[in-house]
């Protein structure tokens, strides 16, 4: 089966003029329950309301035939989950799906415009054992209301390890996390059985970049996150998050042509992360910007990378590229007088525009994947041999 080229579905997306009304709306309306506790036995009722204004597209110049294959699925949408302390998954909001899908990617630790949605993997409570049912429990309802939709056959699910409470904190974090990753394990275990229909969620890790307090910044971190649940939880690689990170390309490489690493890695995330005065940047570039011998030393660890673990299997390579035009996003704002000031102004707390310098636009996001398409091609084993 060929791979799938997926791309961030937060990178994918038309945003409508009343989405970001309806985050003002739900934001407040969290506020009001938080002091008003009957509100909340209306909260359903109030959330599928909204989705009839907060409506979204998958940007048709990005996805589709001869484009990007499928998005990977960020389980951050506000409008799938109710009940920040229940993760109460929206049922109308899974109905109203219609993208391709070839992975899914859980919440983050952070969110800027909902805070009571963060997800610190790292943090046992119940809480965060109730969201990381929720979300699993999601994905399978995903693939039972839209199977076609999923074009992977076992799809992956993303998780990032977690962040610390400070430097001290550190180790014990890790053991948390694992608590957690163990949970997962058995979780999925039981949703698969209770889901049926023979395809499986597969719950990974994802190594983080050069951080102060994220885990996982290593892939021997990695390992030991999942040590003894192998079995069950797996990696992602985010080969742009390795370049950040002192030394540890060489660690990886050296990690995979001499030890049983690869077999833990089934899945693929890439961006291009820049030298910025000699230190590598965590920038989410796109591949179309790539200098010098770069792109030859990329199709070389891609070869090394695919031939070594069970990425071509599993069949799903992520592009973590976003544009950096706000219109690709807000095109409904482009007409108006101040459209971009605004535009930077609404999209500012989100952080959208870190890293603006070296990011591109759509042409960006496709030569990116045409990039990645021809350098995955050349390293397939039928190619090598010819």
């Amino acid at each position: 089966m060929p791979i799938k080229y997926a791309i961030s579905s937060h990178h994918a997306t038309i945003y409508s003029e009343a989405c970001l009304a309806y985050v003002s709306l739900r934001s407040g309306f969290e506020s009001l329950v938080d002091r008003i506790y009957v509100l909340s036995k209306a909260e359903k009722r109030f959330n599928d309301f909204l989705l009839r204004l907060a409506r979204t597209t998958l940007n048709s110049r990005l996805v589709g035939p001869h484009l990007f294959d499928a998005i990977e699925l960020h389980l951050t949408d506000p409008r799938l989950f109710y009940n920040a302390l229940e993760w109460k998954i929206n049922d109308k909001m899974i109905g109203l799906l219609r993208d391709p899908i070839a992975s899914f990617h859980a919440h983050v630790e952070k969110n800027p415009l909902l805070k009571r949605y963060s997800f610190n993997l790292c943090e046992t409570s119940r809480r965060v054992r109730r969201a990381a049912r929720s979300q699993l429990e999601t994905a399978y309802r995903i693939m039972q209301t839209h199977p076609d939709l999923v074009v992977t056959e076992n799809p992956v699910f993303v998780f990032h390890a977690g962040v610390a409470r400070n430097e001290e904190d550190r180790e014990k974090a890790l053991a948390r996390s694992r608590e957690n990753i163990g949970y997962i394990a058995v979780t999925n275990t039981q949703l698969c059985k209770e889901y049926g229909g023979g395809r499986r969620v597969i719950p990974t890790i994802e190594n983080s970049p050069r951080d102060r307090l994220s885990l996982c910044q290593t892939i021997g971190d990695c390992r030991q996150a999942i040590a003894g649940f192998e079995d069950e939880v797996k990696l992602t690689l985010d080969y742009g998050h390795v370049l950040t990170v002192d030394g540890e390309r060489g660690r990886l490489l050296d990690g995979l042509k001499g030890g049983t690493i690869g077999e833990s890695i089934v899945h693929l995330h890439l961006h291009h992360s820049p030298e910025v005065n000699k230190e590598i940047q965590h920038a989410h570039a796109p591949f179309s910007k790539i200098q010098g011998g770069q792109l030859q030393r990329l199709r070389d660890d891609l070869h090394e990378i695919l031939e070594r673990t069970g990425i071509r299997k599993q069949g799903c390579i992520t592009l973590e590229v976003p544009s950096k035009d706000p219109f690709d996003y807000l095109p409904w704002l482009r007409g108006m007088k101040r459209g971009r000031s605004m535009a930077n102004r609404l999209l500012k707390p989100t952080g959208f525009f870190e890293s603006g310098a070296h990011r591109g636009n759509i042409e960006d996001q496709l030569a990116s994947l045409n990039i990645v398409r021809e350098l995955v091609d050349w390293s397939a084993p039928d190619i090598r041999q010819s």
